[in-house]
């Protein structure tokens, strides 16, 4: 599957113990055919953060099209 810039997208895996398995996000960059820097925005408007990291790197073998 091709995944492109802007499209939304949902986690298969978990990232980190915040990034987790089903949220959903936005691809805002790609880096290569499958690897993408992914934004998490929370209900509230605010983006989801780990450790001060706002965007993620994430592989194509964790995400699907939301």
């Amino acid at each position: 599957m091709s995944f492109k810039q802007y499209q939304l997208i949902e986690l298969t895996a978990d990232i980190n113990p915040v990034i987790k398995k089903g949220l959903k996000g936005v691809i805002l960059e790609v880096w290569a055919d499958d690897v993408f820097e992914v934004e998490f925005v929370k209900e509230d408007a605010t983006n989801y953060e780990f450790k001060g990291q706002f965007t993620f790197t994430v592989s194509a073998a964790s995400i699907k099209l939301a």
